[in-house]
């Protein structure tokens, strides 16, 4: 049961995620919590992420992951703050290859 809970708390938390994100109007505190959030994710939630369609508009949660991460990457690139970048871009191409893997 703890195991459905938690997916649930982490795709609420990609919804809220990309709310704020797609809002701009965030604070430096909740920017440091998603890049928190984003950057401490395991293979074995990528996973899931990649098994689990939470939101209908996405084939699976993963892709919704990739998009919070383009996003974030984005920010930091304007703010030349590189080495969170790096962090995620390799976040994302772990994600990518979860995805690819599921299609071969």
């Amino acid at each position: 049961m703890s195991g459905i809970y938690e997916m649930n708390m982490s795709a609420n938390f990609l919804l809220q995620a990309t709310r704020i994100l797609s809002v701009g109007n965030y604070d430096e505190n909740e920017l440091d919590m998603v890049h928190h959030f984003v950057s401490s994710i395991d293979n074995d939630t990528l996973n899931d992420y990649n098994n689990t369609c939470t939101i209908l508009s996405y084939d699976n949660d993963l892709q919704l992951y990739i998009e919070i991460l383009d996003t974030l990457i984005s920010i930091f690139e304007e703010r030349e703050e590189y080495e969170k970048c790096e962090l995620l871009k390799h976040k994302k191409d772990d994600s990518i290859m979860i995805m690819d893997s599921k299609t071969i």
